[in-house]
């Protein structure tokens, strides 16, 4: 369990997040939408332990930037792309802190074997990272993650660079690994996709949280259509499924 009370970040002197408290349940798929600027970033970053804060955010009851045993992966929005290694190799780093890097145990290079079929990256293992398209390069560091094993991931709008065909493909196997234990927090633009598998929202505006919830019950929430400025539209599909649609500006 994640317990965050009283959290402010400021930055340059100008405050980013403003008294948040939450508590986010173990096992769980927590998904922060809002739009740009709302804080969402910033937030992962506090929970990955990388960005300083006032107030406290604790799992298993440590502060999380004290507890170095964490095994949490992050998939930012905007990764440093290394040179001269293959998607291979660069999956396997996942594995580096369970069996040190070149060390890594059969059941490990297996595992990456699984993973890369996961994530329809096979055919590439041997190509170097430098050289993918943003879709590639995204199933390339989501594969890292999956191959750390982590309790906890955080993935900063993992949809974004992939077609709809590896977006529904990437979330199914992150759905996979959360169903099997894993925590799995995330910002995404798409709020339908956000409601098809997130099982509870956190909805962001101006740095501050103002609902957060059941997926079901968030998505058609007023505080949902405050955080947009009232231009999204909330329809439901005859299989009970929610779509979530921009408003078009009548001129």
């Amino acid at each position: 369990m994640i317990e965050i009370k009283d959290l402010e970040v400021s930055l340059s002197g100008k405050k980013i997040l403003h008294d948040i408290s939450l508590t986010i349940s173990e096992g769980k798929w927590s998904c922060l939408v809002g739009p740009n600027g709302a804080g969402k970033t910033t937030l992962l970053k506090v929970l990955l332990g990388t960005a300083s804060y006032s107030g406290s955010v604790k799992s298993h009851g440590s502060e999380v930037y004290r507890d170095q045993r964490r095994n949490v992966a992050f998939v930012p929005q905007q990764p440093q792309i290394p040179q001269g290694i293959t998607v291979a190799e660069y999956v396997m780093l996942g594995r580096a802190k369970k069996d040190g890097w070149g060390n890594e145990s059969a059941k490990s290079r297996s595992l990456i074997g699984e993973i890369l079929t996961q994530t329809n990256l096979y055919g590439l293992h041997k190509e170097y990272v430098s050289h993918l398209s943003g879709g590639e390069m995204q199933r390339t560091l989501i594969a890292r993650a999956l191959a750390q094993e982590p309790e906890l991931i955080l993935l900063d709008e993992p949809t974004s660079a992939l077609d709809l065909h590896h977006q529904i493909d990437v979330l199914n196997n992150l759905q996979i690994l959360q169903k099997s234990g894993v925590t799995i927090i995330s910002t995404m633009h798409d709020l339908t996709l956000a409601a098809m598998y997130a099982e509870r929202i956190i909805v962001m505006q101006s740095g501050r949280v103002l609902a957060e919830g059941d997926s079901t019950e968030i998505i058609h929430s007023s505080e949902l259509r405050t955080a947009f400025d009232d231009r999204i539209n909330v329809f439901t599909l005859d299989s009970g499924r929610p779509v979530i649609v921009a408003k078009k500006d009548e001129r």
